[in-house]
């Protein structure tokens, strides 16, 4: 039992990254119709077992897709946070405990997830209180006047790769309500942030997502926390990199044993 909710937690945290740092300029109809088609591909090949074709294009497709999340979790920093320091001078430490964890097993990673999944949950709550008295209601009309475009499939599809490099590596099934909690998640946050700041300037900010919060002003003490409240996309930005380049270490590792 404890096992599969450290699964179920993984599989939240990278959901989300994913959504975030590539689809969440989408609008909510495009994201809506790509998680159904997510959900759809998940009933429909949930029963077919990890195959050695299946297993080489989850390893194949690991690295570019590490290499691009890799680029976007930088950016996101060097924009939003770490503004005076060089792209590099992030990236490199960055690299480091990123590689330090994969050189550890499977199970100091998903130890180390789930204390920083406690720091995520704390953060998100607070973001959510505080941001609720900011919330106009009558930005609501733009959430259903969206247009939608192909990137739905690419989030099905995405969704689909999420949860069968999660059963490659850790041999378990998610419970259907959890991972329509993890789906749910991330239209959540897009709906916040329209009804917070309004879907024009959602679709003109680089990262509404952060600008939402910069709108959390209480008071001296209570000012620019956004810095803080990142930190909840921080931590899954960074499990979805770690979690990708144990997919790569796993089918090296099982490729080398069975040569």
């Amino acid at each position: 039992m404890h096992k599969k909710i450290e699964i179920d937690i993984l599989f939240f945290l990278i959901t989300e990254a994913m959504f975030l740092l590539f689809f969440f300029k989408e609008s909510i109809l495009t994201m809506f119709i790509g998680t159904i088609i997510g959900g759809i591909l998940i009933y429909l090949t949930k029963n077919i077992k990890n195959n050695k074709i299946g297993k080489f294009i989850l390893f194949i497709t690991a690295i570019p897709i590490s290499l691009i999340t890799l680029y976007k979790i930088i950016y996101f920093i060097n924009y939003n946070i770490l503004k005076n320091y060089s792209f590099y001078v992030i990236l490199i430490p960055f690299l480091i405990i990123s590689i330090y964890l994969i050189s550890k097993n499977y199970h100091t990673m998903i130890k180390a997830m789930e204390i920083s999944f406690y720091i995520f949950i704390f953060i998100k709550a607070i973001s959510f209180i505080l941001i609720i008295p900011k919330i106009n209601i009558s930005n609501i009309n733009f959430i259903y006047n969206d247009s939608i475009n192909y990137k739905f499939i690419i989030i099905g599809i995405s969704i689909l790769y999420i949860y069968k490099a999660i059963s490659y590596l850790t041999n378990y099934k998610i419970s259907k309500n959890n991972i329509l909690i993890a789906l749910i998640n991330p239209l959540l946050i897009k709906t916040f942030v329209i009804l917070v700041i309004g879907n024009t300037l959602a679709f003109i900010y680089k990262y509404p997502y952060m600008d939402y919060l910069k709108t959390i002003k209480y008071f001296d003490f209570i000012e620019r926390i956004d810095g803080i409240l990142s930190f909840q996309y921080l931590i899954s930005f960074y499990y979805l990199f770690v979690f990708l380049l144990f997919i790569i270490k796993l089918y090296i590792k099982k490729t080398d044993k069975s040569v």
